[in-house]
């Protein structure tokens, strides 16, 4: 079976996290945090990053920054279909906003931007690492950009982003993510905050804070990483453009339209005509071909279910892209033979439509 995704690990992050054990700082001190923290700024053209334990910790952040800056807030839109950690992410401190899902562009599968008014936020998250158009959006915009390696948009004036180094992710450090910022008051706020919201003297705290440490290992895995970016990326990039030119012929067979940039994180295709997504997966597992689906809609998520009751929330367009997309194999090591063979494969399934 050829998966959808297995993490590239260079001899520098090895090197590194061997090296980072046997210094004995193995837990959220270190020099691999400082290290991978300003190789991350520099890549990402940031002034602050905070590193965190794992994606999800990061989007809270966001949305705890987002409640501290603008208590006015009182609608968060985000989209109707995406990783459910945005949403838990808005949900987890009992917050009074109203979430406001809307529904995906047919073509980018990440939502549009609202019509906005005063109280509203946007929790703008870039699916499958495809970067929303920011420009001009004058309400406050927290980003999830979990998906992406772009960090905090440099169109827009978002508070902060987050980042996720999960396995799948272009960067990995097995679990781990970042929030990223321009302001120096946030920075120091979430930072604050992900240590237990201890003050300057040890032990000594002075707010609720959480356990959001990243460790030194972690760190000193995703800095050798950092450092072969550049590889990384030119693989997937090379693997983008080569699914899209084997595909481009084929009518039936869409792959997700860039707007404004893409991470080049998960390659995925609509097959027009699918009845679902399971009937797509079942043919490429005979054919030895791992696959994901693309994020359900809200409205099967059991604890988010009261947002469809509410009404107004349209999700047509998320139901029917879940049940066209199939994410490919994604992974820097893929071989011609291999994609050769996936893309003939996902042709002779776009015929049976």
């Amino acid at each position: 079976m050829i998966p959808v995704y297995k993490p590239y690990i260079p001899n520098k992050s090895i090197e590194y996290a061997t090296e980072a054990i046997q210094s004995g700082w193995v837990s959220s001190i270190g020099e691999y945090i400082e290290r991978a923290t300003e190789r991350l700024k520099g890549i990402t053209g940031v002034k602050y990053a905070v590193l965190v334990n794992n994606g999800t910790s990061a989007t809270h952040l966001c949305a705890r920054v987002l409640k501290e800056w603008h208590p006015e807030t009182k609608r968060v839109f985000l989209p109707s279909a995406c990783y459910v950690a945005a949403y838990n992410s808005l949900l987890y401190d009992d917050n009074e906003w109203v979430l406001q899902p809307i529904d995906l562009d047919i073509d980018t599968w990440n939502m549009s931007i609202p019509e906005y008014e005063e109280g509203d936020a946007i929790m703008a998250v870039h699916n499958l690492g495809n970067v929303m158009p920011l420009s001009g959006v004058e309400c406050p915009v927290i980003e999830d950009s979990c998906e992406t390696l772009l960090g905090k948009s440099k169109q827009g004036h978002s508070l902060c982003s987050s980042l996720s180094f999960f396995g799948n992710k272009n960067m990995t450090s097995g679990e781990g993510g970042a929030v990223l910022t321009d302001d120096e008051d946030i920075f120091r706020y979430v930072y604050k905050l992900k240590g237990q919201g201890q003050t300057q003297t040890r032990y000594i705290h002075d707010q609720l804070g959480y356990n959001y440490r990243m460790t030194n290992v972690q760190a000193a895995l995703l800095l050798g990483q950092l450092e072969e970016l550049e590889i990384i990326q030119a693989y997937k990039k090379s693997l983008f453009i080569k699914y899209n030119n084997r595909f481009k012929d084929n009518s039936n067979i869409i792959p997700q339209k860039t707007t404004y940039d893409h991470s080049n994180w998960m390659y995925a295709v609509r097959i027009l005509g699918s009845k679902s997504y399971e009937e797509n997966k079942m043919f490429l597992d005979s054919r030895g071909i791992d696959t994901r689906p693309m994020f359900y809609s809200f409205k099967h998520h059991k604890h988010l279910y009261f947002l469809h009751n509410m009404g107004g929330r349209t999700v047509a367009n998320a139901e029917k892209l879940h049940k066209e997309i199939v994410m490919l194999p994604s992974y820097p090591q893929l071989t011609e033979i291999e994609i050769n063979h996936i893309t003939d494969s996902v042709k002779e399934l776009a015929e049976t439509k």
